[in-house]
């Protein structure tokens, strides 16, 4: 009972015997009066009075004058000072004192605790260790400047920014102790180059897509100006794709990048066939955890969507905004992801016709207790032009598919003609709500409603589905096989939904 400050216990005990080979003890426990801290005299030095961090440690320390000592948080105590001056930069940091008093006459504790933090040690030069990216761009991922205060945190930072460059294949951040002075505290950093060359392979199945399989080849580091090259190509059963992206870091080259690209996409769906060829640039930036695009794309495209078929020639100027909230993206505990994104063209200027787009999209996930989660999800889009059946298939709108509306095939919802093909519209409404609860061993079931299309009037009727489905939860996000009802349609047919991947 000391260790928290119970000194005065009444404690009985009794053995019995039960059985020739079994006893049974009992112990009654009377704690006593506990015994308080009539002092804590805390005193430390200068060089941390001013610190706000080491102050809110104080003003938090779990033992003050009148509470019930105990021992374990005494020490505690001692740690939290030690670690917290390791971390800022206190490498000289001691205890003048450190006591505690127990009077059992008097039954109290007094407390002495002096500590001298002495001098915060400030950040020297930045040793960079490698021969392959150039100095100046690598700099640009230094969080702090010479003569800023040491602080561990910002370490961690440079070592985690480093390692999520794609440039190095390991990193080794560490302050050189031994010749740290009033002129601060040489900070090593060893970078080991990654290889030249990575390949990628992957493969799925998706009822939007049906089986795809996808190749990669990157070099992550084309130049020592950190210059970067993708090429990636995709093939499905609704189509294929071949694109190849130059990248260049700007700015903070943690987040913001100019991206040139061009590629070909070819799509078959039931309600149309396109193939797009583009070439464009898009400038990439992070402000605060807001994520913006702001790109320019010149694209031809070659569509049939019912009894709509042409050569499109498009030159697309476009902004987008995006920002995730939550801690896990993989499977999110509580979370959120909104986007918003603006685009259009000018006869005026290269394009064959005029349109101006917005569209939007949130989805939300929220838990319920320790294994349910509810996750809603919405889109809107809008479109304004007064040559509808000019725009190509990749402008119009459509709905319908696994992130859509389930119940119904991909891209098979929106406005028809006289013959009763879907032609796409011009507004996009779609709207879900889900509840799934999980079992303890990663999977779980679910239960969702589903309800929207693409129409040409805000009037026109949505297209609703319902539905149950499996979970499964993997390193690479969930596999959610869902059976869903287009109930809105006669005789409310049945369809299958698969897709893997993250929640936000």
């Amino acid at each position: 009972m000391q260790p928290f400050g119970y000194y005065r216990p009444v404690i009985m005990a009794e053995l019995n015997q039960m059985s020739d080979n079994q006893w049974q003890a009992i112990y009654d426990i009377e704690p006593g009066p506990p015994l308080l801290i009539a002092k804590f005299d805390f005193i430390t030095s200068e060089s941390i009075k001013n610190d706000a961090e080491f102050q809110a440690l104080i003003q938090d320390f779990p033992l003050q004058q009148g509470d019930i000592f105990s021992h374990v948080k005494y020490e505690n105590i001692k740690i939290s000072l030690v670690k917290l001056a390791a971390e800022r930069g206190y490498f000289d940091a001691r205890f003048v004192e450190h006591r505690v008093e127990i009077d059992l006459d008097a039954y109290e504790a007094r407390i002495s605790l002096h500590y001298d933090a002495g001098i915060h040690y400030l950040f020297g030069d930045v040793r960079l260790e490698q021969d392959v990216i150039d100095p100046g761009l690598l700099s640009r991922y230094v969080p702090f400047e010479r003569g800023d205060p040491y602080n561990l945190n910002l370490l961690i930072d440079l070592q985690q920014a480093l390692n999520n460059s794609d440039y190095f294949s390991s990193v080794e951040v560490s302050p050189d102790l031994a010749q740290a002075g009033t002129d601060g505290i040489p900070i090593n950093v060893k970078l080991e180059p990654r290889k030249r060359n990575r390949y990628t392979f992957g493969f799925g199945y998706g009822t939007d897509t049906g089986a795809r399989t996808k190749f990669g080849w990157e070099i992550p580091r084309l130049n020592r100006e950190g210059h970067r090259l993708n090429t990636e190509a995709k093939i499905s059963e609704i189509g294929y794709s071949l694109g190849v992206q130059y990248r260049v870091p700007v700015f903070n080259p943690r987040t913001d990048q100019l991206v040139y690209s061009a590629g070909v996409i070819n799509e078959e769906t039931d309600t149309s066939n396109s193939t797009v060829q583009t070439v464009g640039v898009a400038l990439n930036r992070s402000f605060d955890k807001w994520r913006q695009s702001i790109a320019l794309n010149y694209q031809q495209e070659k569509f049939i969507v019912a009894d709509d078929e042409g050569d499109s020639t498009l030159l697309i100027p476009s902004i987008n905004w995006s920002r995730t909230w939550g801690s896990n993206f993989i499977y999110t505990i509580d979370g959120l992801r909104f986007d918003i994104g603006l685009r259009g063209a000018s006869d005026k200027l290269i394009s064959d016709t005029n349109f101006f787009q917005a569209q939007g999209g949130i989805k939300a996930i929220s838990t319920i207790g320790s294994h349910d989660r509810l996750i809603g999800r919405g889109q809107l889009g809008s479109t304004w032009t007064d040559t509808f059946h000019d725009l190509p298939s990749s402008v119009r709108f459509f709905a319908g598919g696994s992130q859509s509306v389930r119940g119904y095939s991909y891209q098979s919802l929106g406005p028809v003609d006289a013959s009763g093909q879907v032609v796409g519209g011009r507004y996009l409404m779609v709207g879900s709500i889900e509840y799934e609860h999980s079992f303890e061993n990663k999977w779980g079931v679910a239960v969702f409603y589903d309800g929207g299309n693409a129409i040409d009037d805000m009037h026109d009727d949505l297209e609703r589905g319902a539905g149950f489905g499996l979970r499964w939860q993997t390193p690479i996000g969930p596999v959610r096989i869902d059976l869903a009802s287009a109930i809105s349609r006669e005789g409310q047919p049945w369809r299958l939904h698969i897709t893997i991947g993250p929640d936000l």
